[in-house]
């Protein structure tokens, strides 16, 4: 299955190998905590290459759909998945010696056990929005409606509550 697929990252760019799949998103357990629910699958196809420098690199794509929690009322936001990276594979090295540091593009240190779910779960968190909301007056439940419609700030009703006590 997918889900558990190891790969030895430089041999598998070397040979220019191809996996494609899907995974379940429930199985996405470190993403758990920014969704609204746990439903859906996303597609995956992660290829191996070289660049035009003649270094190792993997291809990702990534296509889907997330249910994120909203940050203002709470609710479902569809929040569509069309990630495409390419990672240059280093060696612990490389990475140690801070060459790469400067390098314009996204780099990962090459592993003969890279584990592929971990990989593309990384990309997804990584392009996430930092507070995932609906536009101004979508959200469906309370959230931004109160101060659109005009409705009284309930803090206002606690500021009057405390002028009577005095």
């Amino acid at each position: 299955m997918f889900a558990q697929a190891v790969i030895d990252s430089l041999e598998f760019a070397r040979t220019a190998q191809m996996l494609r799949g899907d995974l379940p998103v429930p199985g996405l357990t470190r993403l758990q905590d920014s969704l609204h629910d746990a439903l859906g699958r996303v597609e995956v196809v992660v290829e191996g290459g070289m660049d035009a420098q003649r270094r190792p690199v993997l291809k990702l794509k990534i296509d889907g759909a997330l249910h994120l929690r909203c940050q203002r009322c709470l609710g479902q936001l569809d929040y569509p998945l069309q990630l495409s990276n390419v990672l240059l594979l280093v060696s612990q090295a490389e990475a140690d010696s801070g060459a790469f540091d400067d390098v314009e593009g996204d780099w990962i240190v090459a592993s003969p056990e890279l584990d592929v779910a971990a990989l593309v779960e990384d990309e997804i968190i990584l392009s996430l929005p930092y507070a995932p909301r609906h536009g101004e007056g979508q959200c469906e439940h309370g959230g931004a409606t109160y101060r659109n419609e005009g409705a009284a700030s309930p803090f206002s009703r606690l500021a009057a509550l405390k002028r009577g006590h005095h």
